[in-house]
């Protein structure tokens, strides 16, 4: 059963009730509590987010200019499908900004965020996804945040919600989850070298393993 809560105590009371519906579908669709293809039946959205069809309709609208869900006349709203071209658009603007956002923070960031990061990847077990889930999270919203250039926060923020739904469901493939680790390793090293050519290098071949395992996974998932 998907997870219709995770607001806080304040956003709960502070937010309007499109905000309310918006964020708690959104939700659901980047941990793929919705996964892709999800029939987001509005009598249900009423019932378990304890509002009107008004603002489910108007939450729907919005995710679906964010292409997080596809309105089908007549049919129903759906969790927007994760395709081949969804993958390559996604890593295609990825695999250009991340290196640079890697050269840019590797002679800022701190130390000990970056050893911090080191030994919770290092020790993280093959089984591990969810832990996996929330470091590989965290680490890549950490360096766009280190950038501190609101520009590169804000072009970023809807292309991590798509590509959280990818991570979701690929980094469950075993062999992706020893890879990722080795991966984010060798990013952290290089940072903590203060090597900038040698970071982005390292988060470049990250970005190109990545998407090669979201279309493994595509592959899998379409048969």
């Amino acid at each position: 059963m998907p997870d219709y809560n995770g607001l806080t105590p304040e956003e709960s009371s502070t937010l309007s009730l499109k905000e309310r519906a918006y964020k708690i579908i959104r939700q659901n669709i980047i941990s793929c509590a919705f996964p892709p293809g999800f029939l987001l039946n509005e009598k249900d959205l009423v019932e378990k987010i304890g509002v009107s069809r008004t603002p489910i309709r108007e939450a729907l609208n919005l995710l679906a200019q964010e292409q997080m869900v596809t309105i089908v006349p007549q049919r129903g709203s759906f969790v927007t499908e994760i395709t081949p071209k969804t993958i390559n658009d996604v890593f295609q603007v990825r695999e250009m900004l991340e290196p640079l956002l890697a050269r840019l923070v590797t002679p800022i960031v701190e130390e000990r965020d970056l050893i911090e990061f080191r030994d919770r990847f290092m020790t993280m077990t093959s089984d591990d996804y969810e832990a996996a889930m929330v470091a590989d999270k965290e680490f890549h919203n950490y360096i766009v945040k280190a950038s501190n250039n609101i520009y590169l926060i804000n072009l970023i923020d809807n292309l991590y919600a798509q590509n959280a739904r990818i991570r979701a469901v690929s980094l469950r493939m075993p062999q992706r989850m020893a890879q990722t680790q080795g991966e984010h390793l060798a990013i952290i090293d290089a940072m903590l070298l203060r090597n900038e050519a040698k970071a982005a290098e390292a988060m470049r071949r990250h970005m190109v393993k990545a998407r090669l395992s979201a279309f493994d996974f595509s592959a899998d998932y379409r048969q």
